[in-house]
């Protein structure tokens, strides 16, 4: 894969995020098979391998087992070197590498989707290589920035770094899709699930139970507040712990693959009203047709900003349904300022290998998009349902995932819907969420919103 000479501009300006100045005009892309020139001192020369496809190549770097995708198999000891013209010679094709992750050019070349139209984690380089769980374009840029440094050091002189948070930065975010736990349709469900024409995540007597509680409920004049009707609670905590959290919302359309709401809905509208005054953010959830409508998609922001008198600045998709480049102009030509969908749905951890925001790109035009990309890093699905790996399995997790955030100055993000914080379906998920956010705190993070994030980023 030889990278044009807008994809290399596309990688160097995010490795110009972390570093003020960069001299390009020092900089020397070479085929593979392109010797360095004679006369050529004092460069960084970077080497591009051609390969069309990843052939990965695992670096020992600062004592971490890296895989670099686009390396050269037989220099596997040093990430650079030196010769005597005062060139820094990188061995590994980390331009390459780092594009083809951070652009998503594995998903815009698959030719294959799964039920919801998404790019799946079973057929990416990530579950490849087992190295979801690391922020890779994190770790070239680092590469390149060491390089930098020496370089600098042969010239008597320091590169100043910079960081995108002091520490990291805290997303926390919440998709409202569903705030009716015995919703009608959502309690007709729960017979489905006893007769085992729908998945339950619990046993079908439970469901039962849920079934005829469901049914009383409704039946009752002098019920109390919906379980799943739980922002008040949501809020307080949060802000008794420093954080301001985004919210998005999702509007009811095409019978019951989104939600069972609209926004003029009184109840709905007072909602986002509260969130927007209370401080938190109030973004849209792109239904699952406007992942791929233009129109449609645009229809919802103009809905949206009509009914609340709020101009959402951010957006997220439902299911995380996306296609690259699609959904990004869709979302750019809405005026969205940023997205924050991608994300693997079956595994956590990071789909285009980096924990700080970023540009997409347009492949067909060939050219970097304005609006950013704001990585998901959890989804709590993705963990306790997809990976089944429980509360313990969710805890460790994102100990390693704000480490890794810490390390570069960057973001953890994490979804929490919602409706997943109900201790009649999750018993104990409450107690466990408040302890999360306490023990993610002490970490001493800044807690951002999804708008924070964008106006830090852009002014950079």
């Amino acid at each position: 894969m030889l990278l044009s000479p807008n994809k290399i501009s596309y990688v160097l300006t995010h490795l110009g995020h972390h570093i003020p100045e960069i001299d390009r005009d020092n900089i020397l892309v070479l085929k593979e098979s392109e010797s360095v020139p004679e006369n050529t001192s004092g460069k960084l020369i970077f080497s591009l391998r051609g390969a069309k496809e990843p052939e990965p190549v695992m670096v020992t770097w600062r004592g971490k087992k890296i895989p670099v995708l686009f390396g050269q198999s037989h220099k596997r000891e040093s990430v650079f070197q030196i010769d005597q013209k005062g060139n820094v010679i990188f061995h590994h094709d980390l331009l390459s590498s780092a594009f083809y992750l951070l652009s998503g050019q594995q998903e815009y070349e698959a030719n294959e989707t799964d039920q919801f139209g998404r790019f799946p984690y079973n057929l990416s380089i990530q579950k490849k290589l087992n190295c979801v769980h690391l922020p890779l374009v994190n770790y070239y840029f680092e590469m390149i920035l060491e390089g930098l440094e020496a370089h600098a050091q042969l010239n008597n002189s320091k590169i100043r770094r910079r960081k995108l948070f002091d520490n990291f930065g805290f997303f926390l975010s919440h998709d409202v899709d569903r705030v009716a736990f015995y919703h009608p349709f959502n309690v007709l469900y729960k017979i489905k699930q006893i007769i085992g024409l729908a998945p339950v995540n619990y046993s079908k007597i439970k469901a039962a139970r849920l079934f005829f509680q469901g049914v009383f409920y409704n039946l009752n004049p002098f019920r109390g507040e919906d379980p799943w009707w739980n922002f008040d609670w949501m809020m307080n905590l949060e802000k008794r712990l420093g954080i301001r959290s985004t919210f998005f919302f999702l509007k009811q359309e095409d019978r019951f693959d989104n939600s069972l709401y609209k926004y003029h809905y009184k109840k709905i509208k007072n909602l986002i009203t509260k969130v927007s005054e209370d401080g938190f953010e109030a973004g849209l959830h792109g239904t699952m047709r406007s992942a791929i409508d233009a129109k449609n998609l645009l229809q919802q922001k103009s809905e949206f900003s009509r009914v609340t008198g709020i101009e959402p600045v951010g957006i997220r998709q439902h299911y995380l349904r996306f296609s690259i480049p699609l959904t990004f102009k869709n979302q750019q030509g809405a005026g969205f300022k940023y997205d924050t969908s991608l994300a693997f749905a079956e595994h956590d951890g990071y789909r285009n290998g980096y924990c700080w925001p970023f540009h997409p790109f347009d492949f067909e035009n060939d050219k970097m998009m304005p609006i950013w990309e704001i990585p998901l890093v959890m989804m709590e699905v993705s963990v306790l349902n997809y990976r089944k790996a429980g509360f313990t399995g969710l805890q460790e997790a994102v100990a390693h995932y704000t480490a890794e955030a810490e390390k570069f100055g960057g973001i953890f993000s994490l979804l929490w819907h919602n409706c997943r914080l109900s201790d009649i379906e999750i018993p104990g998920v409450t107690e466990f969420y408040e302890h999360l956010l306490k023990e993610i705190m002490q970490h001493k993070p800044q807690p951002v919103r999804g708008i924070d994030i964008y106006r830090k980023i852009n002014a950079l």
